[in-house]
């Protein structure tokens, strides 16, 4: 998720205008198939979870980004500014489901995901206040950046759950 994420916002930097599906959508489709993956991801791992909690969470997660993967793959129409409000639902939505989950779940390191939440918010009310004038690659942009500081938070919590395991094996 990291290096997809950061790989496309790289790209939306780099090539800011780039054409695809014939029309002026930047890489908003490329990003739909990159949630929409993940979302997957985030059900296969829903099903591997041994607790209800657990397989909640990433239930709930996982649903939530394959449908707006489809929406914003599915409903472009021509005109990739009407995702504008989907796109900012998600992303706040998501920002807020994280903190709040940090509240009720007992997760290691809470720290990254709760940044990863804020962001999340941040970009969402950029992109509803039109601050760069709610062009299709900083739709895109906001979406990768939030896609690869998701699988940064992941990172931190592997290693913070594996130095656990260690601390624990050592005792």
């Amino acid at each position: 998720m990291i290096v997809s994420g950061g790989v496309i916002a790289a790209l939306c930097i780099l090539a800011p205008k780039v054409y695809m599906l014939s029309e002026n959508f930047s890489w908003i489709p490329v990003i739909g198939v990159v949630i929409i993956l993940v979302g997957i991801f985030r059900g296969v791992d829903a099903l591997a979870t041994e607790t209800a909690q657990g397989f909640l969470v990433n239930m709930q997660g996982g649903v939530l980004d394959v449908v707006v993967g489809f929406l914003v793959l599915f409903s472009i129409n021509g005109q990739p500014e009407n995702l504008n409000l989907l796109i900012v639902g998600y992303m706040v939505s998501q920002g807020i489901y994280r903190n709040i989950l940090l509240s009720v779940a007992k997760t290691p390191n809470p720290m990254s995901n709760r940044i990863t939440g804020i962001i999340s918010i941040v970009l969402g009310i950029l992109i509803w206040l039109d601050w760069p004038t709610s062009s299709p690659w900083f739709l895109a942009l906001s979406l990768s950046i939030d896609v690869s500081f998701r699988g940064w938070a992941l990172i931190v919590l592997s290693s913070t759950l594996k130095n656990k395991q260690l601390t624990a094996d050592k005792v």
